[in-house]
This record gives structure tokens, sequence and C-alpha cells, in this order.
């Protein structure tokens, strides 16, 4: 029997901590209007995680990409190669030697970890566990998670959220780099080259961290923190720490210009390829084809051409091709039906009037005997009358 409820009345916490202490083995599955979590678990530990709302930045290979192990080159790629020998992304990119089985296991677990700190700021929502655990997930690449580890983590996340929250306008809320912050040079960008040819270079540095300048690097137009998050390095508690300092320091603003929506470095990579690509038309052959498949029942149609019982399909169409209120049956079987019908109908005449009234042809083969040579089962013969009971004296 499934486990469901409201978290109002049971929360994350207490979900994990059950789960946990019994050993269970399943899935739990959490909704919030159209989002939808999956968290699998073996002997109370957790062994998987996926969500319906993860877009393709959160996905291991473009995980990967954001941590510097591939190019958006090499991630288009292997995306193709998935497609057509539909292995596993994981599996990929341990056979082209790409990433390391350890930088793989990393990208994995950051994912599941970003996917379930996210359902711990719900308000609201539903839960259901299944003692069903799907069979093709990973595990070779994702060693379990104990439950402890990311209970302690998000009780971390959840004290700070709220002040982290409060320093922040709407994830929806374009930020841009101020004047100020335009102007700064980032250590970052530093061309160490004039170390090598042996000249100066200044000292003067940006006062940033290095995360602080990684995360400002995101911020060459007007962009939006949701979409920052999706292309952080950093779990989303800590970028959001790092945008509040920066905005507090006045390297960034609020834009009031509208946030500038470019495709991602693997998806500016396809895109050339289809702007490149010859428009696609219909093969010559498309047309007759449509002519061929429409034209030929309506000639079957017009010259009565009686078509086999195997076709169906065909025979209905050409039925419809009638007016509303006429139905030629097309084999004896239904003639010899629709004849029985008309006859019981109109016995007098054998239904022939009936018939003309509703545009009819009766099927002069039809086998239908004439039912008035048939006594009446409705009117009593002599010998189905009671006896008549003798009168008194």
């Amino acid at each position: 029997m499934a486990l469901e409820g409201s978290l109002r009345d049971f929360d994350l916490f207490s979900l994990l901590n059950m789960i946990k202490s019994q050993g269970k083995n399943g899935t739990l599955v959490l909704s919030r209007s159209q989002e939808l979590v999956k968290i699998f678990f073996e002997e109370g530990e957790i062994i998987g995680c996926d969500s319906n709302q993860v877009r393709m930045e959160d996905r291991v290979g473009a995980m990967l990409v954001r941590l510097g192990r591939l190019s958006g080159d090499e991630l288009m790629a292997m995306i193709q190669k998935q497609r057509q020998t539909l292995k596993r992304m994981g599996t990929l990119l341990l056979e082209s030697g790409k990433v390391s089985p350890q930088d793989l296991q990393d990208a994995l677990f950051n994912q599941a970890m970003a996917i379930i700190y996210r359902t711990f700021r719900w308000v609201e929502g539903n839960y259901r566990f299944d003692s069903i655990v799907p069979l093709d997930l990973d595990r070779e690449n994702f060693p379990a998670i104990p439950v402890d580890t990311v209970l302690m983590e998000a009780a971390r996340i959840t004290d700070e959220w709220p002040d982290v929250q409060r320093r922040l306008p709407d994830d929806k809320t374009p930020l841009r780099k101020t004047e100020y912050g335009a102007g700064l040079q980032l250590d970052l960008n530093k061309d160490l080259s004039q170390i090598f040819d042996g000249g100066s270079m200044s000292t003067e540095g940006s006062g940033l961290t290095h995360e602080q300048e990684t995360v400002l690097t995101y911020f060459g137009t007007s962009v939006s923190i949701q979409n920052v998050l999706m292309v952080s390095r950093y779990d989303e508690l800590e970028t959001c720490k790092l945008i509040a300092d920066l905005l507090e320091m006045g390297i960034l603003e609020v834009s009031t210009e509208a946030e500038e929506h470019r495709p991602s470095q693997w998806s500016i990579t396809s895109g050339k390829h289809r702007a490149n690509a010859p428009p696609t038309r219909p093969s010559i052959l498309f047309w007759p084809a449509v002519a061929l498949f429409i034209g030929l029942p309506a000639v079957f149609h017009i010259l009565d051409f009686p078509l086999p019982q195997a076709w169906p399909a065909l025979n209905q169409g050409l039925s419809s091709l009638e007016r509303a209120d006429l139905h030629v049956a097309g084999d004896p079987a239904t003639r010899t039906r629709q004849s029985w019908a008309f006859r019981m109908a109109s016995p007098v005449d054998g239904g022939s009037a009936l018939a003309r009234t509703l545009s009819c042809n009766l099927d002069p083969r039809a086998k239908v005997p004439d039912l008035t040579a048939y006594p009446n089962p409705l009117v009593p013969t002599p010998r189905d009358k009671p006896p008549e009971t003798p009168a008194a004296p």
C-alpha cells in the first residue's frame, strides 16, 4: 500500500527520517503544481534523483561543461552519439576519456543535491511513496548517499536561505553590472603573458574573491538570477550569497532593460548547423500520392465498383461519401439484414415503401421470406383458445 499525503502535514525532513530509520526501498514522488521530483531509495539510502523541471543545463554533461571538464562542442557531439547508440551519457563520457569516474560521480551528486535541496524550500505540495525502484538507475556512477548527509546540509540551507532571500530581488528580475562593476579589472582576465615577456603587471586587484569574480562573469548583459543559477558552477545557496554581496558592494544593480535571452554554447553550435542546412522540400511523389489516395475511392464510388470485405476501412470511407440519411450495404450479409429490417417494419409490401421513403434500394437478391405467408403469432389460433367454462345449472 502506498504512503501519500500533504507536505503541510508531514514535512520532507520527517519523510526522509522515516525512510532512513525503516531502511525502505522505493520511490518518493514529490509534486507541486506542474513540478515533479522523484527520489529513489535502497535500504534507506538515496540511489538516484530526477525532476521534470530540470533543464538541459542541469544535466550531467552540461554540468561538466560548467565545471570546465568539457567544451560545448564536445557536449553536442556526445548528445548526437547518445541519440545514435542509446547509451547512457555517463557511459559515453567515460568511454571518450574526457572525464574521469570521479568527475562523473561528482557531477551526478551535485545534480541530485541541487534537485533535492530545492524541494526542502517548498511551502506546500504532496508526497507519495511506492515500494518500486526503477531498474535502469545508474548505480555504477551514482554511489548511495546517506540520508543523514542530506538532512544536515538541508537544515543549514533552510536556516540560511531566508536571510539570503531578503537580500535579493525576485529571481526573475534582470540584473546587470553597474558602471563601477563594468570598469573593474578582474584577476581572472589579467594577461599573464606580460610576466613571461619580462614586462610588469599592475598589482592592483579587483578586491573580489575568486568566487565573486566567477559569478560576476555571468552578468555580461541583463541576466536574471534564475538563469545565472542554471550556469553557475556553485550550488544555489552559495551563488545567491555571492550575488547578494555583489549587489551590496554596488557592482551589480537591478536592470531596467529586458533580459537578453541568449542560447547556451552548445545550442549555438547546433543552431549554426541548422542555419546552414538546405531547406527541406517534399518528395516529387508526395502530391501524386495524395491525389491517388483521395481520387481512387471517389472513382470506385462513382463506378459502383464492389470491394472485398477484407477492405473494411475503404468500404467505410466510400460509405461516408453518401448522404447522411443513406447507407449502402456493401456485403450480402448486411444487405440481407437490411432487407429483413424493412420487411419486419412493413410486412405487407415487403418494406419497399419504407425503403423508398428513406432513399434506400432493397437488394432483390436478398433471400427474405414473405412474412405475410406465415400466421400472425400475436393472434391466437383456435387451438390456443382456452376451453369454455360450462354455465352453471
